[in-house]
């Protein structure tokens, strides 16, 4: 997969937008007959915190912390300037959870996500926290495909596998491209239309049919996009038991 000098178009974008969760912990509160008393936030054990972020969905985790220092939110995982289409692409078979800069506080209930004097900025790991890989965020490209696809042969089956599922999906995004330049033309000639000769220019009718079988076009495309996109797990890989209350998933 090399670097692509020409933009992709906006269906092709939106396809390639890493779907992020922000779990927030809501701790259990104690309610008495004459009171109410929320339990005082806490550092919860590794795997209480694994299970919480990871709640009922059975894809291999890919978290991220947030850093204040880093010019963008996303600067530990993507590569600034290179060509991030296959981690685009690749993150769909992951839980990819986002977490906030306050993680690296004590008393955070995912504190213990990051340990240490030098915590790195994400990991990849199964649901239940087992095969766990480190990164510092300074990686290469090759190396977070590494440890990514190390997560995914030990989750997901391999056929079709993601890396055949890769290829048919780089072939859909230039569809869309293609597509999408045909819809923006046709567009413009419909303006242009309506410009010389108002709503009663006699190309306005063919223009608008053209249209409307691209955008069909389009959305069969997009249908393709949704099956490629299906992997089946290995059969060992089992829903994770989540501790306390499901990860409040906003995004």
């Amino acid at each position: 997969m090399g670097d692509y000098t020409t933009p992709r178009g906006p269906t092709s974008v939106a396809t390639l937008e890493m779907d992020w969760k922000l779990p927030v912990y809501r701790g259990k509160s104690n309610k008495g007959k004459n009171s109410f008393s929320v339990q005082a936030r806490r550092a919860l054990p590794v795997g209480e915190a694994v299970a919480y972020i990871a709640g009922d969905d059975p894809r291999p985790l890919l978290v991220l912390r947030e850093c204040l220092t880093c010019t963008g939110t996303d600067d530990a995982l993507l590569t600034r300037g290179a060509d991030n289409e296959k981690t685009f692409l690749m993150s769909r078979w992951f839980h990819c959870v986002k977490l906030p800069p306050d993680v690296l506080e004590e008393n955070h209930p995912f504190h213990n996500l990051f340990p240490g004097k030098k915590p790195g900025h994400l990991f990849v790991a199964e649901p239940n926290g087992k095969l766990r890989l480190d990164l510092n965020g300074e990686q290469s490209r090759t190396e977070l495909w590494g440890v990514m696809n190390k997560l995914l042969a030990a989750r997901y089956e391999k056929k079709p596998g993601p890396e055949k599922s890769m290829k048919a999906l780089l072939k859909i995004l230039d569809q869309f491209d293609v597509i999408d330049d045909k819809i923006t033309e046709v567009r413009r000639k419909i303006d242009k239309a309506i410009e010389k000769d108002g709503m009663r220019s006699r190309k306005l009718k063919k223009l608008e049919a053209e249209l409307a079988k691209l955008n069909t076009a389009r959305a069969e495309s997009m249908k393709r996009a949704v099956a490629t996109s299906k992997l089946e797990l290995r059969k060992h890989a089992k829903t994770p038991d989540t501790a306390g209350n499901p990860a409040d998933k906003q995004g």
